[in-house]
């Protein structure tokens, strides 16, 4: 018995770090965080509902340049190369809050659906070599992030977006933390309200301007 607890101990102990833990839930928003062994930054993982079809949310999503208005933090969001849904990436600033610096990142960005429930997942982690550190930000070391996007009825969507990374450089890991929280607080939050605007709620016009969105809308599958 004594041998068999100790051949498990190290599963047992990392299926207890990977249990996310509930940070929060409030305004129809729950936040859960995980501390994962040598990560000083906790994953984040927010969740909620929004009462719009799922085509309207990856419209919103696919809309990099403007996505600066709603996710917090964001202070530019442009794609750099590919910019098919397979094989996109994208170049993302971040401001700092005092007195720790603006980070930015380039960022790989790949979209995939399940066939059978058609939730659609957007897969985000940075990417080296694609474009020199600039000047005035930090580059991040690591980012890790997904949305996940899941039809609840031809009217709702069950919206998570998940991260972790190493912001790099000096930070002070409770400033950190805390900012862990926020942003999908902040950002799910004001992209529910976002997510409303006219040219989401009919976006065949923004597919069309686009020939990415276009060939990303043709790709997915919505539920009627």
């Amino acid at each position: 018995m004594l041998l068999a607890c100790t051949l498990l101990a190290p599963f047992m102990a990392r299926a207890d770090q990977d249990v996310w833990k509930l940070d929060g839930d409030s305004n129809g928003i729950a936040i859960y965080t995980r501390q994962m062994p040598g990560n000083p930054l906790k994953d984040f993982k927010g969740v909620m509902e929004i009462d719009a079809p799922i085509k309207q949310v990856v419209a919103t999503l696919a809309d990099v340049s403007t996505m600066h208005e709603w996710f917090f933090l964001l202070r530019e969001a442009r794609f750099l190369q590919g910019q098919g849904p397979n094989d996109a990436y994208v170049y993302l600033a971040i401001n700092g809050i005092w007195p720790v610096r603006s980070r930015d990142v380039v960022a790989h960005v790949k979209v995939r659906q399940d066939p059978d429930t058609l939730a659609i997942y957007v897969d985000i982690e940075s990417k080296d070599g694609i474009l020199p550190p600039q000047a005035e930000h930090v580059r991040m070391p690591k980012l890790k992030s997904s949305w996940t996007l899941r039809p609840l009825s031809p009217t709702r969507t069950a919206v998570e977006l998940e991260g972790h990374g190493d912001p790099g450089g000096a930070i002070p890991m409770g400033l950190a933390n805390m900012v862990v929280t926020t942003v999908p607080r902040q950002s799910i939050d004001k992209m529910r309200q976002y997510v409303m605007k006219a040219h989401y709620v009919d976006p065949e016009k923004l597919y069309a301007q686009s020939p990415p969105l276009r060939q990303l809308g043709r790709r997915l599958v919505f539920p009627s």
